[in-house]
């Protein structure tokens, strides 16, 4: 086997797992459907892959609902929170002037005892205790003296512990509570990290699940389109369908230089995989189609839901020396072509966009940054997306990047 040979298929086994990043962007899910799955050959197979997306369909959208629900949730909690952390700083700021009150209080009750205790300790010491108690009048006044005098004492002591255990307690209700606040603002900020995941989500499945619309609107228009050529439930595409037959490829415009190979590349400053390769062409170049073949499917990411990237976008299936091709024309202006028509490889399919149409300069195309046409060839019949993004190949006969060819007939191996 020679090298380039190996080299074609490394880069198809490697656009088989990698993401579109520029003309196309794939989703894993269609990836992972697109290498376990064979292409479908009759209609009772397309009529299998058609059950196949529309349970995806359903699963996606319950998955949806689950998620805007989580989502719903997740912001209810983080109101809760925030009336919970505005609560818990009234709660503070009510609690430290109470603290601020009863040191006050401390202070005077302290300053009260103080006296107090020195004129008990005077008493105690001195002819006025004496005194004091002498003027009883009897021995029940006399030890209701002595006793009122410790009584008040004490009072003043015990008032004095009382008022510092409540401080005591205030000051732990305090931190209690800025750690409280500490946690809420953290449980926030975990909310609303799983939000951010949750809107991520939401919009993968919306992403996914547009793409399941078309990939239906491809199988169905494919199915009727097989049943309108006669074939039957079981009956091979191939022994039902009429074919244009092609001895060689032709160049789709008369002249151009190669700008990015098929598969892996950096744009942008990003690594991803290439499903073609870039002609540089001015814009309103007219296109052909390469073959002899049918157009079997059509896009206008103008208004288009999913293909948000690619512009106009002309799919044509062909048989070239024997074997079944289906070709990609992208970031056209425009397409002068209608579905299921059939066409030569000197039919004008279109018209050359890229530049007056990306999203950087006003336009439409997310993944395009300047005038060109975009190619691609995968092996095998117009089924689904997925299956034509797994058999994508090398376009035969181009230039490698940077070098121009001048002929549609020019050929480079």
């Amino acid at each position: 086997m020679g090298i380039k040979k190996l080299c074609e298929y490394f880069i198809r086994y490697m656009l088989a797992i990698t993401i579109v990043v520029s003309c196309f962007l794939v989703s894993p899910d269609d990836v992972d459907a697109a290498t376990s799955s064979s292409e479908p050959t009759t209609l009772a197979e397309l009529r299998q892959e058609l059950a196949k997306l529309q349970k995806k369909k359903k699963d996606l959208a319950n998955q949806k609902a689950w998620t805007q629900a989580e989502k719903n949730k997740k912001n209810q909690e983080i109101l809760n929170a925030k009336d919970e952390i505005t609560n818990s700083e009234n709660q503070i700021t009510s609690l430290k002037q109470e603290i601020e009150n009863t040191k006050v209080k401390i202070e005077e009750l302290n300053k009260q005892t103080e006296d107090l205790m020195k004129f008990y300790q005077e008493m105690m010491s001195s002819n006025a205790y004496l005194e004091f108690v002498s003027e009883s009048s009897s021995m029940t006044d006399l030890i209701m003296r002595i006793d009122a005098v410790k009584k008040l004492s004490e009072f003043n002591k015990n008032k004095l512990e009382e008022m510092d255990n409540l401080i005591k307690s205030n000051e732990q209700k305090n931190v209690d509570l800025v750690n409280y606040e500490k946690q809420l603002n953290s449980n926030i900020a975990s909310y609303e990290k799983k939000i951010e995941e949750l809107d991520t989500s939401l919009l993968n499945l919306v992403d996914i699940g547009v793409d399941i619309n078309d990939e239906i609107d491809i199988v169905t228009k494919n199915i009727n389109h097989y049943k309108s050529l006669g074939c039957g439930e079981n009956q091979k595409f191939t022994e039902c369908a009429k074919f244009a037959y092609n001895g060689t490829w032709l160049k789709p415009v008369n002249s151009g230089m190669v700008t990015s190979l098929f598969g892996l590349r950096t744009l942008n400053g990003k690594t991803g995989s290439h499903s073609g390769i870039d002609i540089g062409v001015p814009e309103k170049t007219p296109v052909y189609s390469a073959t002899n073949g049918k157009v079997v499917y059509l896009v206008n990411s103008s208004n288009s839901k999913m293909w948000k990237c690619g512009g106009y976008q002309v799919y044509i299936e062909s048989v070239v020396d024997g074997k079944v091709y289906v070709m990609l024309y992208a970031h056209l202006l425009s397409y002068n072509v209608k579905l299921y028509q059939s066409v030569t490889n000197q039919t004008i399919i279109g018209y050359s966009g890229g530049y007056s149409t990306s999203s950087k300069y006003g336009g439409y195309d997310t993944c395009t940054f300047g005038a060109h046409l975009h190619y691609s060839v995968s092996e095998g019949n117009w089924t689904n997306w997925a299956t034509f993004y797994k058999k994508l190949i090398n376009p035969p006969g181009f230039p490698g990047k940077g070098v121009r060819f001048y002929s549609r007939t020019q050929w480079f191996k």
